[in-house]
């Protein structure tokens, strides 16, 4: 069982900016009164615009491909072994769950947020050794693999573009990583016995982040969605880049909730030396996703 990591204040504030949007959403469905200066539906029935309203959330899975290598180094200068996650666990009991939130508090000025939950856990007998940390799991050793991801982010936009049927905004903000994976065997030798190797390390990993989005109303209640986010670092015991790029269409063909689907593209590449983890983790996924929306 995974265990999760303690609340951050990075988390706090993240989810906190999700539930304001979601009371937002609330009191404007039952006042019908504009919030942040955006315009008021037109009609009573009439679909709130994705570009024009108050903002939206969307909930919603990915189908995607993941590629993970991570190195867990020992207190020795010698490194450890760069373990190829998937190739070694599979992906067979896994979970996989994204939100992102958009809240326009003046037709120019937003917070927007994105939370993503990914995490798996599966067992396999090794084919060859595997250094992890000060720990040594021998071949034949039948080991388990558990992996939680989670990625926070919360960011500020400005709208450079502004129409009924365009917005094009430039973004910046705080990209939070944390992983947590835990390899764990009982082995047994001639010399210590019988004894259980192995636990659980976790990387925490601020990154700011710059990006662009864009939404265009290209039919009658069809959106076509994209985003592109990309930093790099260096400081201290921390070295890191990531980037995201995706691109969803979106129909609403209620009122307020609409349906999209897209691609979804994330990397993000990290070596640290801190006393709780010292080694790399190079994480990337890229596929399908579905989602609901509902608009406010």
């Amino acid at each position: 069982m995974l265990r999760r990591r303690p609340t951050t204040p990075a988390r706090i504030a993240t989810l906190a900016s999700a539930a304001l949007a979601s009371a937002v959403m609330g009191a404007a469905a039952s006042a019908g009164e504009p919030a942040g200066g955006g315009p008021a539906p037109s009609g009573g029935d009439a679909p709130v615009s994705l570009i024009e309203g108050r903002g939206f959330l969307s909930v919603g899975t990915f189908a995607n491909s993941t590629a993970l290598d991570i190195r867990l180094d020992p207190s020795t200068s010698l490194p450890g072994t760069e373990i190829d996650w998937d190739q070694r666990f599979g992906l067979e009991h896994s979970k996989r769950f994204r939100l992102d939130g958009l809240w326009r508090f003046t037709p120019k000025h937003h917070l927007r947020v994105l939370y993503t939950d990914y995490s798996q856990t599966d067992s396999a007998t090794l084919a060859s050794e595997i250094q992890w940390g000060d720990d040594l799991f021998p071949v034949n050793a039948q080991v388990t693999g558990t992996l939680g991801f989670e990625v926070i982010e919360a960011a500020y936009e400005y709208a450079f573009v502004t129409s009924d049927r365009a917005e094009i905004a430039g973004s910046v903000g705080l990209h939070y990583t944390t992983l947590e994976a835990r390899l764990a065997a009982t082995v047994t030798s001639p010399t210590t016995g019988t004894r259980s190797i192995g636990g659980p390390r976790s990387v925490d990993a601020p990154l700011p982040v710059v990006g662009l989005r864009g939404m265009w109303r290209i039919g009658d209640q069809v959106y076509l969605d994209a985003q592109a986010q990309y930093f790099s670092l260096a400081i201290d015991d921390i070295k890191g880049s990531l980037y995201n790029y995706r691109a969803a269409l979106i129909w609403q063909p209620t009122r307020r909730v609409g349906i999209g689907a897209g691609y979804d593209a994330f990397g993000v590449d990290v070596e640290l030396r801190q006393d709780d983890f010292r080694g790399k983790v190079d994480w990337v996924y890229r596929g399908p996703q579905v989602f609901f929306t509902v608009a406010f």
